[in-house]
């Protein structure tokens, strides 16, 4: 799985929307819109590897987080 791919899959998982995941990796949300962009768009940049393990540990870090919350 790509990067893409698994943003794409990020996003679905945590019901995420654009603004949200640029809030969270620190980047515009034109960028997003980038990284979304289908391979062949003149506009597609790929996913960083950075940003996509910046990701997971945030939403990660927010879903325990909510769990200690609950407790």
């Amino acid at each position: 799985m790509n990067n893409r791919d698994k943003l794409i899959a990020l996003i679905a998982d945590y019901g995420l929307e654009r603004r949200e995941v640029a809030d969270l990796v620190r980047v515009g949300r034109e960028q997003v819109d980038h990284w979304l962009a289908a391979n062949e768009s003149k506009t597609h940049e790929p996913v960083p590897d950075m940003a996509i393990e910046l990701l997971e540990l945030k939403l990660k870090l927010r879903k325990s987080q909510v769990k200690k919350e609950k407790q």
